[in-house]
């Protein structure tokens, strides 16, 4: 959900969308914090009562929409498929300490992308290790362009989540980041409900699981909102 746009090198790694026109969406600036603080506001209300979960959920669903048709054109996407970098991936490791003998990157169907034993493996065998260096963790973020953010806000010293959201969003800008190889492996979405269309969602209404769902959407909108308006600030410092 958090989108930002940053103009990258290397054409032949990465592509920025563009619009159904054929250019990269230009939006203005005040008409966007103004969409960003409605949907902040929203987000920040109490839960509502039995029965008006749904109809918040469908306002704040509608803002992010809105948000996201002004954003459209400015995704930083790699080229061809997220398995074409898999044996850049297991180079990389390998240069850098990682084990990577006795298995393989295999498609499990249904699963998805996984591990397959190439060999016997004995019980309690270390058949795997990854140094700590190649991990993308709160310490590596803090030592990134986000240290100075990281040390002025509480919330991303308090979310270690948000803070390696932020770090991944920061790497993936980067043409020249240390993890590209990596990066250019991950999905690029998943089969969790925050990804579900309204009337999938629908589906799950006699669900107990659907509070969740309501809950998940929300926060996630309300830290996209927040960050957003600290992002602008940051700018405006800056300049």
């Amino acid at each position: 959900l958090i989108c930002f746009s940053w103009k990258m090198g290397k054409k032949s790694r990465v592509k920025t969308q563009k619009s159904g026109t054929g250019a990269t969406t230009t939006v203005s600036p005040k008409e966007m914090l103004n969409l960003i603080s409605e949907l902040l506001q929203k987000c920040s209300s109490p839960t509502p009562g039995p029965g008006k979960e749904w109809e918040e959920y469908v306002q704040i669903r509608s803002l992010v929409e809105k948000i996201r048709k002004k954003q459209k054109g400015l995704s930083i996407v790699f080229d061809g498929k997220r398995d074409d970098y898999f044996p850049e991936l297991i180079k990389w490791a390998t240069e850098n300490g990682a084990s990577t003998e006795g298995f393989e990157i295999a498609n499990f169907k249904e699963e998805g992308f996984g591990l397959k034993a190439t060999r016997e493996i004995k019980a309690e065998e270390l058949f795997l290790w990854v140094p700590r260096k190649l991990l993308m963790t709160v310490e590596s973020a803090k030592n990134s362009v986000l240290g100075s953010l990281y040390s002025q806000d509480r919330i991303l010293q308090a979310m270690g989540n948000i803070t390696l959201a932020f770090h991944l969003l920061c790497e993936r800008a980067n043409p020249n980041s240390f993890w590209l190889p990596y990066i250019q492996t991950l999905p690029n979405e998943y089969d969790t409900p925050l990804y579900f269309e309204e009337d999938e969602v629908q589906y799950l209404q006699s669900a107990q699981a659907i509070h969740d769902v309501f809950s998940q959407y929300k926060n996630t909108a309300r830290q996209y909102a927040y960050f957003y308006k600290v992002i602008q600030v940051s700018i405006l410092n800056v300049v």
